[in-house]
């Protein structure tokens, strides 16, 4: 079994930078390359490299592997973490980089995703669903319903893929903010060129992925080059929307986390100086 190092927390948080000190601290332990593996839903998008914030100092593997007219899932993500490990020497570490929740609980726990659905059932399923007090959650159920298909399990359980170790980053609200601020600013100043890109293929009326144009940066920088806001209005929504989002990411990996208490090697960072730590020394024993 491999040993699977996880690096997870809220957008704007170090997540990369550290996940990549500690594949590069087991590369020289191990004397051989161990990967960084990205485990999040939006940096699979090769046109989108300042919006979703794939620059990083050592190349992740599963980013930019995707047009933002294909389609990717939870299921592709689980195949392509397990065919990237298979391939390796079964003893070999990896470490992840772990942004999007849902995925990275795909990744480490077994437990079977629910299949496909054709596109007609979906929308057939949200327009019964949406008077439900949870539209996702009932809209998902009768998904599943009029495929005929068996209800998916609780995606927090199933014994785990790999020995797992976690580190959880999870700095101060204030520290967070800050950093997603300052990230707002760049995407919205940056990423311009990336949001003008989707919106041409808009106009030629090409399949864009729905789920990359209600994306945190996409949707506000189409709006901006539609001339409904200014750019300083996208900042804003786009650092707002980044705000509200790693709340949620932190309510998931906070339940993960006590998930996997007892299972797995877990440390919490929650001073907002993680950089300055030799956390991953103690870990590994180097």
């Amino acid at each position: 079994m491999s040993d699977c190092c996880v690096v997870c927390g809220p957008t704007a948080s170090g997540k990369s930078e550290l996940a990549d000190s500690w594949a590069e601290m087991l590369t020289e332990r191990d004397g051989h390359h161990v990967s960084t593996i990205a485990v999040d839903s939006m940096q699979v998008y090769r046109e989108l490299p300042i919006i979703t914030n794939q620059a990083r100092r050592r190349p992740a593997r599963l980013v930019g592997v995707i047009s933002v007219l294909g389609e990717w899932s939870v299921a592709a993500h689980r195949a392509g973490v397990g065919e990237m490990v298979a391939a390796e020497d079964a003893e070999d570490a990896f470490v992840l980089d772990a942004g999007t929740g849902m995925y990275l609980n795909a990744v480490l726990l077994d437990f079977p995703l629910a299949p496909r659905v054709d596109p007609a059932l979906r929308r057939r399923a949200g327009e019964a669903s949406a008077a439900a007090e949870n539209p996702r959650r009932a809209a998902r159920e009768r998904e599943l319903a009029f495929a005929g298909a068996a209800p998916r399990g609780s995606v927090w359980e199933g014994d785990l893929s790999f020995r797992t170790s976690m580190v959880y980053l999870r700095p101060p609200r204030s520290v967070v903010d800050a950093a997603i601020s300052e990230r707002s600013r760049r995407i919205a100043r940056e990423g311009l060129d990336e949001a003008v890109a989707v919106g041409a293929m808009l106009k030629r009326r090409e399949s864009v992925n729905p789920s990359v144009l209600e994306s945190v940066g996409v949707r506000e920088l189409l709006r901006h080059v539609s001339g409904e806001i200014t750019l300083d209005e996208a900042e804003d929504l786009i650092a707002t929307r980044t705000r509200r989002l790693a709340r949620r990411q932190m309510r998931w990996f906070d339940k993960l986390a006590r998930t996997l208490d007892g299972r797995a090697a877990i440390t919490i960072v929650d001073d907002g100086r993680h950089r300055n730590l030799h956390i991953m020394h103690d870990i590994i024993g180097a």
